[in-house]
């Protein structure tokens, strides 16, 4: 009786040593669940920040392109007519008689030349004979106008405030070829990593590029052709 008393007793313990083991197993496994699941939050975080300045720079191109395209101005030539005056005598004495002069061309600034009048000369045979030609001009400060647009929506994750950096930045302005009429933004940033430096990334580089045509009316030797075509993509 002693003995088989002692070997349940033995029996016992060693069942409760198990179930210690057991709740052992349970917590490591635990811990490790609760540290991959972290792992995959910190690597979300990590792609979550990435996606937005992504976006973010995406948005930015394209408002700099924008910008820029903004700053196109129509440029046109057109026939005007001017006079003089001639003295004529009658029997009533002697007046200006008006003689028209022969038509001249003027190129300039569709706005200052057409729409407010800046063609006009006040002769007494003044007199607007139409279009010939109608294009576009970037003026000097396109590119400077589309960069301060560009930096005013740099992504905030691309920014020193948040580790990243601007790796590079381009304005490309096109008055002619077949990227004509357009302006043409690509940028490039980084951003730093938190979770992902584990697996050896310490930062992550992003470029985007953004393009605007300007659409016009086109004018050529007098004939209204329509809108002027789409630039060809120059982002491709």
């Amino acid at each position: 009786m002693g003995k088989e008393h002692k070997g349940k007793r033995v029996r016992s313990i060693q069942i409760r040593t198990l179930k210690n083991d057991e709740r052992g197993v349970v917590l490591l496994m635990t811990v490790m669940i609760i540290a991959l699941l972290l792992l995959l939050a910190g690597l979300a975080t990590d792609f979550a920040r990435l996606y937005v300045a992504r976006e973010e720079l995406q948005t930015a191109v394209d408002a700099a392109a924008l910008a820029g395209s903004r700053q196109g101005v129509r440029y046109v030539t057109i026939t005007v007519g001017y006079g003089h005056c001639e003295t004529c005598c009658g029997l009533d004495g002697c007046s200006c008689c008006c003689v028209c002069d022969p038509p001249v061309t003027l190129t300039g600034a569709e706005k200052k030349l057409v729409e407010e009048g800046g063609w006009r000369r006040g002769t007494c045979c003044d007199r607007f004979l139409g279009y010939e030609d109608r294009w576009i001009e970037y003026p000097a400060n396109t590119t400077a106008v589309a960069s301060s647009i560009l930096n005013l929506n740099w992504p905030r994750f691309m920014s020193p405030e948040y580790g990243g950096s601007k790796l590079d930045s381009k304005i490309d302005v096109y008055s002619s070829g077949p990227y004509y009429p357009s302006v043409v933004a690509r940028a490039a940033g980084m951003i730093k990593t938190t979770f992902l430096k584990l697996a050896g990334i310490q930062e992550i580089n992003s470029s985007r590029c953004g393009q605007a045509g300007t659409f016009y009316s086109v004018i050529r030797n007098g004939w209204l052709l329509g809108k002027n075509s789409s630039p060809q993509d120059a982002c491709w």
